[in-house]
């Protein structure tokens, strides 16, 4: 009797045992059969399979990861989300899940095109990093498009040295990568190392020009204007309709002083994409700085017919007659501009400034800038305008006031520092005027002479000697 009993609770004892043992093969089972009704496109059977394993081993983090892997993989994000969470209450550290919910967080981010991101942007991305880590950390081996995603989330943290390392590690399990590639030379350009940047684009650019167009951009943004002309006229050999690459290629051929080149390939892209307003203008302003005027006015004049509502074209019209020494036909365009929109702050400083340049109707040219900032306080664009008239008017204080907030929101824009150290100049003050004409020089460069800065420069230094 004694023996009998003692069987009877030997047995007892090994019941919850042999019924996790049966319910751990009930889930391997299912789970198997989950993935071969998926295989053969049975996508509701398999998710039944899927539950039937999750039921009978709800301590299994594997399956609810292999859950949130199946409803990832049909972009059904908040099943996804749910199911990998459930797995990772399981068990934290588990591949796939951290896996499925780093790639989710890691496409908000990448969907994101704000320039300055939202707190639930910043909050993807911190998420994004924090299980894309874990998922590697997890891995018996690499897996090259977690690698990738990491490093893409890296640069987008600022994080540029992890996602120069990362990345690097990627081109050497797969050089032939080009979204590899590409994705190490815009780390490289984040951390501010054009030329590694550019250097990575060029291991490939004969292989494969598809690289070529971001090779453009970095050597534009490198000053290495003649490459950047190149690299945009390969990029064009694979994307010939691409309008925005004949743009960039004619203004880096423009800023390189090749005035006839861009306007051969304005003319060019003219006819190409005769709706688009950019390329007669740039031609027409390649024509004149070539020394056609009357070319680059025919073009822009037959332009601004054609477009008589493009503000852009009027704008660029006004600019040429301005610089063609006809102040008068550019005051008439402007007015024309205004006269269709008379609230237009735009214009509204346009012609505030072109009156303030050319030195008379200063008080009307006041009235009309102060128009401008009325809509739009903080222009810097404006203010230096308005300081600008002040200062032809000889209202120095009150020049002062608005050139210096201009100066000071835009440090690097050449022409608000050249009129600053005009201005300062005027007021006695040559320690400040030359500090600020050497902030012209050093600045964007745009719309100064600068011989005529360094001659200022030289002729304040000999009187303050």
């Amino acid at each position: 009797m004694r023996n009998a009993c003692l069987v009877m609770a030997l047995v007892a004892g090994l019941v919850p045992d042999l019924a996790r043992a049966q319910g751990t093969a009930d889930a391997y089972f299912e789970f198997l059969m989950a993935r071969r009704f998926e295989s053969e496109g049975d996508n509701r059977a398999a998710l039944a399979a899927l539950e039937r394993a999750a039921a009978a081993d709800p301590a299994s983090a594997e399956i609810r990861a292999e859950m949130a892997a199946y409803y990832a993989r049909r972009s059904q994000r908040p099943e996804a989300e749910k199911a990998a969470q459930a797995a990772l209450a399981l068990d934290q550290n588990n591949v796939e899940a951290n896996r499925v919910l780093g790639n989710l967080y890691a496409s908000t981010v990448e969907a994101s095109t704000q320039q300055r991101p939202s707190p639930d942007t910043l909050k993807a991305l911190e998420l994004a990093i924090l299980h894309l880590e874990r998922a590697l950390a997890g891995q018996t081996g690499t897996d090259a498009n977690l690698l990738y995603t990491l490093g893409r989330m890296y640069t987008r943290s600022g994080a540029t040295d992890k996602a120069v390392q990362v990345l690097t590690r990627v081109l050497g399990q797969n050089p032939n990568s080009m979204q590899g590639r590409l994705a190490l030379a815009q780390a490289y350009s984040a951390a501010r190392d054009l030329k590694s940047a550019i250097a990575v684009l060029e291991e490939v650019i004969d292989e494969d020009p598809r690289v070529a167009e971001a090779l453009g951009q970095y050597q534009e943004q490198s000053g290495l204007l003649a490459q950047a002309a190149a690299s945009y006229t390969l990029a064009l050999q694979v994307q010939p309709t691409n309008r925005n690459l004949k743009f960039r290629r004619i203004a880096v051929l423009y800023n390189a002083g090749e005035y006839s080149r861009a306007a051969g390939f304005a003319g060019e892209a003219r006819k190409q994409h005769p709706e688009d307003v950019r390329f007669p203008q740039l031609q027409a302003r390649s024509l004149f700085d070539a020394g056609d005027r009357s070319g680059a006015l025919a073009v822009m004049e037959s332009t601004a017919r054609a477009f008589p509502k493009d503000t852009s074209t009027q704008y660029a019209l006004a600019d040429l007659y301005s610089d063609a020494g006809r102040t008068q036909d550019a005051e008439r365009v402007l007015r024309q501009v205004l006269a269709a929109d008379p609230n237009n702050p735009n214009a509204l400083n346009y012609l505030g400034y072109h009156l303030a340049v050319r030195g008379d109707q200063l008080d009307e040219a006041i009235r009309l800038v102060r128009r401008a900032l009325d809509a739009e306080p903080n222009n810097a664009a404006y203010l230096d305008s308005l300081g600008w008239a002040h200062f032809r008017r000889g209202d120095l204080a009150e020049a002062e006031k608005y050139l210096g907030a201009a100066a000071q929101q835009l440090p690097d824009n050449s022409e608000i520092q050249d009129h600053l150290g005009d201005l300062l100049a005027r007021r006695g003050r040559l320690d400040e005027a030359i500090a600020a004409w050497t902030r012209a020089l050093a600045g964007d460069g745009s719309d100064i002479n600068r011989a005529a800065i360094e001659k200022k420069i030289s002729d304040a230094q000999a009187k303050t000697r």
